[in-house]
């Protein structure tokens, strides 16, 4: 369900939150605007004092630290000194696999923070002695000498070293039993760097940086520095640039200075001292927030919570898909739950009229595919168009009567679906309405020639309806596809035209050639006796060629008129025409002819030979006696993926369009002694083969006859 989105109330919302921020910040502004006048009066003198005593507190916090560090080592060593495993392993001079295998590996040193782990004998000889795997420790081992305090048994064998590897805390003990009532029988020293230890977390408790250098002059520690530092406990504190460096000498195992505690602190506030004014000045506004928070709290509980939960309410009526789902609860009895209460009833009317109007559609949908289905089964086409001739749905009949897909016809003009000549009146008809309400494609329907989408033409009928839906008129047309029934139509038509030639043609023949016969005996007599006289000579020569073309028109009629059944065998097209044209060349006219041939000479196709030289023949001639002054024939034969075509084309005048399509109506003839059916029969013969003829030409420009012949099974013939 889609409603219109209520985004005015989250932006109203943000509205009052921004103005509550507002005043908030504008109080606490004036709040540390005064707090930074009184800390640049008063506090700034007494700043730089403050950060010395807190600079202090700060080393010494870092020398507990450590100070921590060794108590925490000495107690681990002390443990480990005083275990009977390790005064076991001492006894055995250090060479009790098990011992090592299970308190001497890698993990004893990552799980104890160690860096170092060394047995040593009362003669101040190294029995065992691991590292941690972290640092490379060759030449590590000063503290083996015999003079070090760590082979001394004393209260408090602990202390620094300064390592390649940086600061080391160091602790022995001597190994005894649990008891410690057996005899020393050496010393346990482990070693901790301090990068392993908690003392590199003083950088996040000092708010500054620690690190450790070596006892020596540096450019930060000049030589009275040095000196300084070596005689007396206390540290130096030196400001540089933003920061206040504090230097702290912390000695070794042998009182020696082993490393300088270097603690960097940033001093930036004292510099700049409005920058340190209002860092204490946010610590007051923020105690400014806590109270001005009690506030929030309150107008949040009481006015922005049920604002929200509203909002919410409101925003969940226009996202969810069904309304039954949306809270309805009213959160209060005051004018916000008034409101509360009127969006609630909004939703009940919604979810009412929504049910409605679901069924509405569901109904609406099942009509409609009842509809599709009925026009779907319809054999016709039903093509429905705008007054503007735009088509708005057709059924499948329809696009398939047309050869597209439903969709492809959709949004597009009904004129696409006539050809050309309709087209135009199409639209007419249509754009003109109601004034063309009386045309016959309203009454009764009318007859047009479709175009496919290939461009192929099809007779149709069509009968149009219109319809009014409010200011709008749409046409409804039915379209049927009558090629069929115009086939049927002409074979019905060459039927009865075939029969009435053939009653014609038998009654002729049976009433004339007897006379004819007669006529021509006796003309042929009287030919033997009148030698002598010229004239009754010629006069009876042309009662006998009158006799002979009567004759002939005669037999013509009756080939028309008699069912054609090819005797086929697989004939050669290109032998068969030069055969022909052979026999041609010797009559008399086609002494000025010239035969040329081109194309496919191997093919054969199954044909009645005797029927297509026939063919053959009546064309060549046709062709000699379209050129009387002599031209070339030219005889082509084509081979395509179904079909074979013979093409003969002459030099000849041509002819026009409107002869073109009457050459094949029986008895039509441009020639002064022509029947009119040589043609005919020609095509007879031809579509007796399952072919076409075709015949293309125009006005001075010759004319070419095309044969067309199914390639049913088609053979190479080899010589």
């Amino acid at each position: 369900m889609m409603l219109c989105p209520f985004s005015f109330s989250a932006r109203a919302l943000m509205s009052l939150r921004f103005k509550i921020l507002l005043m908030l910040f504008a109080t606490l502004s004036i709040y540390g605007l005064m707090d930074y006048t009184v800390h640049r009066l008063f506090v700034l003198p007494s700043f730089l004092q403050q950060e010395r005593i807190r600079v202090e507190e700060h080393i010494d916090h870092t020398m507990q630290i450590l100070t921590f560090e060794l108590i925490g080592l000495d107690r681990l060593c002390r443990d480990w000194a005083s275990w009977d495993d390790s005064y076991a392993f001492m006894n055995s001079g250090g060479t009790d696999e098990n011992y090592i295998a299970s308190n001497l590996v890698q993990s004893t040193f990552s799980n104890n923070a160690l860096d170092l782990i060394c047995y040593v004998d009362n003669q101040s000889k190294e029995v065992w002695i691991g590292h941690s795997d972290k640092h490379d420790w060759s030449g590590q081992e000063e503290f083996l000498q015999p003079y070090s305090p760590l082979l001394k048994v004393t209260e408090n064998n602990t202390g620094f070293m300064m390592t390649a590897a940086g600061p080391m805390l160091l602790s022995s003990r001597p190994i005894t039993d649990s008891d410690e009532e057996a005899p020393y029988n050496g010393f346990l020293i482990l070693g901790r760097l301090l990068f392993d230890s908690p003392v590199m977390q003083l950088n996040q408790h000092l708010h500054g940086s620690v690190e450790f250098l070596l006892p020596e002059v540096s450019p930060l520690i000049s030589e009275d520095d040095f000196e300084f530092l070596k005689m007396r406990e206390d540290p130096i504190i030196k400001p540089i640039g933003n920061t206040l460096h504090t230097f702290k000498v912390v000695r070794d195992i042998n009182h020696m200075p082993a490393f300088i505690v270097h603690m960097k602190t940033d001093r930036s506030g004292v510099i700049h001292g409005l920058e340190t004014i209002s860092y204490d000045a946010f610590s007051n506004v923020f105690s400014g927030f806590i109270t001005i928070g009690i506030f929030v709290l309150f107008l949040r509980r009481n006015v922005i919570k049920p604002i929200s939960k509203l909002t919410r309410h409101v925003n969940s009526i226009n996202t969810a898909e069904d309304l039954l789902t949306v809270p309805l609860k009213t959160p209060s009895e005051d004018e916000i739950g008034v409101l509360w209460q009127g969006f609630n009833q909004m939703v009940h009317r919604l979810q009412r009229d929504r049910l409605r109007r679901l069924a509405a559609e569901e109904a609406l949908r099942s009509n409609e595919k009842r509809i599709h289905a009925i026009l779907d089964t319809a054999p016709d086409g039903i093509i429905t168009v705008d007054q503007n001739g735009t088509i708005e749905s057709l059924n499948r009949a329809a696009a398939r009567m047309f050869d597209y897909e439903p969709e492809e016809l959709i949004g597009q003009s009904i004129s696409l679906l006539a050809q050309e000549e309709h087209a135009g009146r199409l639209i007419m008809t249509i754009n003109n309405y109601p004034e063309t309400s009386h045309y016959k494609c309203f009454d009764s329907g009318c007859e047009m020639s479709g175009k496919k989408f290939h461009g192929e033409h099809i007779p149709v009928h069509m009968r149009a309806s219109s319809v009014q839906i409010g200011t709008d008129t749409l046409f409804v047309w039915i379209v049927r596809d009558i090629s069929d029934l115009k086939a049927m139509h002409d074979e019905i038509a060459q039927s009865k035209r075939l029969a009435a030639i053939g009653e014609m043609g038998a009654s002729i023949a049976h009433e004339i050639r007897n006379p004819l016969a007669g006529i021509g005996g006796a003309a042929q007599m009287l030919l033997k006796s009148v030698k002598d006289n010229p004239r009754q000579v010629a006069i009876l020569n042309e009662i006998i060629i009158l006799v002979f073309r009567i004759e002939n028109t005669v037999n013509q009629m009756l080939d028309y008129a008699r069912a054609w059944t090819p005797n086929q065998t697989l004939i050669t097209p290109m032998q068969l025409l030069k055969e022909v044209a052979t026999e041609a060349e010797t009559m008399e006219n086609f002494k000025r002819i010239h035969f040329s041939f081109s194309g496919d000479d191997s093919t054969a196709i199954p044909l009645d030979e005797d029927l297509i030289r026939q063919v053959l023949w009546n064309l060549f001639k046709n062709g000699a006696e379209a050129m009387p002054e002599g031209g070339e024939l030219a005889a082509r034969v084509q081979v395509g993926e179904s079909e074979l075509i013979v093409s003969i084309q002459d030099q000849g005048t041509g002819m026009d369009n409107e002869t073109i399509k009457k050459l094949f109506t029986p008895f039509f003839t441009t020639k002064i002694y022509g029947t009119g059916l040589g043609l005919p029969i020609c095509q007879r013969i031809i579509e007796a083969h399952g072919g076409s003829i075709a015949i293309h030409s125009a006005v001075n420009q010759g004319t070419t006859i095309s044969l067309r012949f199914p390639l049913c099974t088609p053979r190479q013939i080899t010589a």
